[in-house]
């Protein structure tokens, strides 16, 4: 790089003569020794096989390591750093400047591999001509790290931990040579957890946005193909930027989770590499396909099925091309909260500032689980949300006389009071099925004292209402004649939002002046239909049991005798990044939230090494009424001998969470 660091990187070429597009890269993950030379297709992985299998249609493809991780020289502080992002710039220019490449350059990637394309395409390397984006975010803070505002569990329980296990280890002598001991000096001696920097800006501000695409989504200027599925964390965001740019684009929201769609839980798994292939001929090799010909929009409308505690092999539902998001043909229908738990098209008319109270219970959101299963996927989905039910406020319609579509973005507007100066609300909106089964679809929550700016939070003033507008996830499901429409209200997401530290009881307001209401997208049929997506079945075909993970701990306990609610965690291995044994538990009280605390530890086993190191991260979240403690701490064992270790602590403000 132009600062002299060298960045450890993997090409896949073809051995033919010739220039070629190039197609470039980089996570912080160690995942270079993974890319194979052999494409498997009975086990096709795009990570490890995708590489071969561009190169051998004509494309180089580079994936490099983050400077200070993996195979890299240089330090890492924190996630996303501007010298990261130049060095992404600078990438792009050596691969377009080299004699097998025809100058022109694209990116693929999905989560992290997502985020920094973005980042790479605003800074506008004029060999960058087009992205493949899928699974990733626009507001680091809003769509990752801080929903609504609250702490995300999961950033601490998993992700924080593993990043500072990896970190902190060596890098591959068999890919870097006799360099490892220095860049691994350097590397113990400069790096700092990445969890330091998550706990110290919990709000929004410079750090975030300078490192989010939104809200200027008209940097982006060059074409971008996307996909996502409706199991993962990310189908928002990406629905949400494909709305919103202004360039040749097209989208592919099949039903998966946190995967490429070639592996991909839930099925119908897709062979996604021949949309990769035509979108990168046209536009990287000028090659006039009919690509840009085809409707914008390829989705996948999802349907009943019981609720499961992992992913589903199959679910059930059907592909129908759009030709814009959100369709425009959508009704945006409000659903007001009555008396008696009734939820009606009605206008509420008494005069009488109706209300209903419920007592803030920071456990609720054990069968919500986690958020597209966190760092257990396929595990951890949302099960029969009927014990959340009984400690919320719920609202359900009667029996549908006719089948129902919602695609789109509903939006919840309430009318809200609390005892206390910080609360949380959360708005679910759930299936319930002939047999009573309650399936959850959608949710979407946020701290009262951010209802003005997720910046500058502002206290709530007891007892007094105010108007609180949550956004919910997008959607697109069809409720089934003769099954039940349900929104419940309450104050937590305890797996997916960190509890707010004050007991309360909260107050929502149902009479003509606050008319506390959801707007559901109500989507009719087409007038035309227009062709089917036709997409080819995945090399590896249907998914199996065998390819769920027996080994996944998932555990949630209530004891009441100590008055608390433990999550418990554990996997061993990723199929996203390198292997490691992962373990957590997560504990809440529901007398008194503010005591809320998560232990987490990474190890990992570092592979094709002269010796064999362990790298062990303990980390350890706490809060109390007026403050986040968060510890971290990292050691490096050869044998029996520890070789490294480091602690940091940090004690930071709550303000008003």
């Amino acid at each position: 790089m132009s600062d002299g660091v060298e960045i450890g990187a993997v090409l896949v070429r073809p051995l033919s003569k010739g220039t070629f597009p190039g197609i470039l890269e980089y996570l912080p993950y160690r995942r270079l020794n993974f890319v194979q030379k052999v494409v498997s297709e009975k086990n096709y992985n795009h990570r490890w096989h995708g590489p071969a299998w561009f190169a051998q249609r004509g494309y180089a493809v580079i994936i490099f390591d983050v400077r200070g991780t993996g195979n890299s020289g240089g330090f890492t502080k924190d996630i996303y750093s501007e010298r990261e992002r130049t060095d992404a710039y600078e990438v792009v220019e050596w691969i377009a400047n080299q004699t097998w490449c025809n100058g022109k350059v694209g990116m693929w990637g999905m989560s992290y591999g997502g985020v920094v394309q973005w980042q790479t395409a605003v800074k506008k390397p004029p060999q960058l001509k087009t992205l493949v984006m899928g699974s990733s975010n626009t507001d680091i803070y809003l769509d990752w790290t801080n929903p609504g505002g609250s702490i995300r569990p999961y950033m601490f329980d998993s992700f924080s931990p593993m990043m500072t296990a990896y970190n902190f280890s060596p890098p591959d002598c068999n890919i870097v040579g006799k360099l490892w001991e220095k860049l691994w000096k350097e590397r113990l001696e400069k790096n700092e957890p990445w969890g330091i920097s998550f706990i110290k800006n919990i709000l929004q501000g410079n750090y975030w946005q300078d490192r989010s695409l939104e809200p200027d989504y008209g940097r982006i200027q060059i074409p971008v193909l996307f996909w996502c599925g409706w199991g993962d964390c990310y189908h928002t965001p990406i629905l949400r930027a494909f709305s919103k740019l202004k360039v040749p684009k097209k989208i592919i929201m099949g039903p998966w989770g946190h995967y490429w769609p070639e592996e991909a839980l839930p099925g119908p798994r897709i062979d996604f590499r021949y949309e990769m292939l035509n979108w990168y001929d046209h536009w990287l090799k000028e090659i006039d396909n009919d690509i840009m010909k085809q409707p914008q929009v390829s989705l996948f409308i999802r349907k009943y099925k019981k609720p499961s505690a992992h992913m589903y092999l199959e679910e059930p539902g059907f592909w129908r091309s759009e030709n814009e998001w959100p369709p425009k043909r959508n009704i945006n229908t409000p659903f007001y909260f009555h008396s008696k738990g009734e939820l009606s098209s009605i206008h509420p008319m008494n005069e009488d500032e109706s209300n209903d109270k419920y007592v803030y219970n920071p456990s609720v959101g054990i069968t919500t689980g986690i958020f597209w299963g966190g760092g257990i996927m396929p595990w951890a989905m949302p099960v029969d949300q009927r014990y959340d039910e009984a400690l919320s406020l719920n609202y359900t319609s009667p029996p549908l006389d006719e089948n129902v579509e919602i695609t789109g973005n509903p939006l919840a507007i309430l009318y809200v009071a609390s005892s206390a100066k910080t609360a949380y609300f959360h708005v679910k909106i759930s299936d319930v099925a002939k047999d009573g089964t309650s399936k959850w679809l959608t949710d979407g929550g946020m701290l009262g004292t951010h209802r003005k700016s997720h910046s500058d939070p502002d206290a709530l003033i007891p007892k007094k209402i105010f108007e609180l507008k949550i956004s919910l996830k997008y959607v697109s499901y069809i409720i089934a004649k003769g099954h039940r429409l349900r929104i419940s209200i309450s104050s937590a997401d305890f797996q997916n939002a960190w509890p707010t530290g004050d007991p309360a009881i909260n107050s929502l307001y149902r009479d003509k002046k606050y008319p506390s209401h959801i707007v559901l997208p109500v989507t009719p049929d087409q007038d035309s239909a227009l062709p089917s997506p036709n997409f080819k079945p995945s090399p590896r075909g249907p998914a199996t049991i065998e390819e769920v993970p027996k080994d996944t701990k998932y555990e949630i306990k209530h004891d009441f005798v100590k008055d608390k609610v433990i999550v418990k965690l554990k996997r061993d291995g990723f199929a996203r990044a390198a292997e490691g044994l992962a373990e957590s538990t997560y504990t809440v009280s529901p007398k008194n939230p503010s005591k809320t605390e998560i232990n987490a530890r990474f190890i990992y086993n570092v592979p094709n090494q002269e010796k064999v190191f362990v790298v062990e991260s303990k980390e350890n979240l706490r809060s109390d009424k007026k403050f986040y403690h968060f510890n971290s701490y990292v050691r490096v064992t050869v044998g029996d001998e520890t070789f490294f270790e480091r602690k940091w602590k940090n004690k930071i403000p709550r303000k008003l969470s």
